[in-house]
């Protein structure tokens, strides 16, 4: 029997890590971010591949000194990696466009989604629909009315949040975060972004497995209740 509390607590888990990655492609860290990342925010005690990652994002922070060198060295990093043209391009239909397009057809795919789920997300303020940061934000917003769902709990929705959530993995982030967190990893020698780029393939592939198992078990409980309500 699922447990309501404690998916409620892993939904809210989920969406505190895409909240994370999200802002370390939209920006350089800021002073607060670092300091939830050196308190242990992402903190793993597993020993597996996505726990090593979180922890060497984590380790990174807490080993490296404090002011502005470390600023601006993260600023500049950052601004070669995603904001140059010389750079990784963060953009989903760079990797998935036959032209390479950037605003072109993939990114109005991408754009529907959020449209379809009202979503109001800041970081489209600024970037493209189709950017990392922008996509994984989404992934954020979906997990927060999930988390909201578990607290009644309502099977409906969560399984449209769920359901929204498999297919938009399936169709826009898990079809192109490999190429571009590889570019990252042959590009940069920077230790944070090394780790940022291992911790989304890590925890972008144990969510290719979750979510859709996740999905399935909500459809099988929102069965039962409709067979006891009837």
């Amino acid at each position: 029997m699922i447990d309501p509390r404690k998916m409620e607590a892993v939904a809210a888990g989920r969406g505190k890590t895409y909240a994370i990655l999200s802002a370390l492609y939209s920006a350089p860290p800021s002073g607060e971010l670092m300091d939830m990342i050196r308190a242990g925010g992402l903190a793993q005690q597993d020993d597996s591949p996505l726990g090593d990652a979180a922890n060497d994002l984590t380790a990174f922070f807490r080993e490296s000194a404090f002011g502005d060198r470390l600023d601006s060295e993260l600023a500049a990093e950052h601004t070669r990696l995603f904001v140059l043209p010389s750079g990784v391009i963060p953009h989903e239909s760079f990797y998935l466009d036959e032209n390479k397009r950037v605003g072109g057809r993939v990114t109005a795919g991408v754009q529907r989604y959020y449209q379809e789920a009202a979503a109001q997300l800041t970081s489209a303020c600024l970037d493209l629909p189709d950017h990392m940061g922008v996509e994984l934000e989404f992934m954020k917003f979906l997990c927060d009315i999930e988390t909201q769902f578990w607290k009644e709990p309502n099977w409906a929705g969560l399984q449209k949040s769920l359901d929204f959530q498999n297919a938009f993995l399936s169709e826009h982030l898990l079809r192109w975060h490999k190429p571009l967190c590889e570019k990252v990893l042959d590009e940069t020698k920077l230790g944070m972004y090394r780790a940022l780029a291992r911790l989304t393939i890590e925890f972008l592939e144990a969510e290719r497995a979750f979510v859709p198992d996740l999905t399935k078990v909500i459809h099988s409980e929102r069965r039962k209740v409709c067979v006891c309500e009837s």
